[in-house]
C-alpha cells in the first residue's frame, strides 16, 4: 500500500531532515519507527527537506508498506512509538 503520511516536528533537536551517519536528523527517526511498525516497507520520500532547527507543521511523505496496522490505526501506531518532538497528524492512502 502506497502512504502519505503528514508530519509535524519541532526541528529544535535536529539536524535537518536528511539522514546523515551519527546525527539525529528527523527522516532517521522516522525510519526507526517504520521499520518497528512495519514487516516491510521502502521508499521513503519527503516533499520538503529541512534544515537544522526548524520546524514543520505539514511535510509530507509517502512510502510504500507491507502488513503492519489497518489503515486507520497507522498514524496511531506511529505516534505511539515516535518521540515527543515528531508526529504523524495524517496517514493515508
Amino acid at each position: 500500500m502506497r502512504l502519505k503520511l503528514t508530519l509535524e516536528y519541532d526541528g529544535t533537536g535536529f539536524r535537518g531532515w536528511a539522514a546523515q551517519p551519527g546525527l539525529r536528523t528527523v527522516e532517521s527517526v522516522v525510519r526507526d519507527v517504520l521499520d518497528s511498525v512495519f514487516p516491510r516497507w521502502s521508499g521513503l520520500a519527503v516533499a520538503g527537506r529541512t534544515d537544522t532547527g526548524v520546524h514543520a507543521l505539514a511535510n509530507v511523505a509517502s512510502l510504500d508498506a507491507d502488513g503492519g496496522p489497518r489503515l486507520e490505526r497507522i498514524a496511531e501506531a506511529l505516534n505511539a512509538a515516535l518521540p515527543a518532538d515528531v508526529a504523524v497528524n495524517v496517514a493515508e492512502e
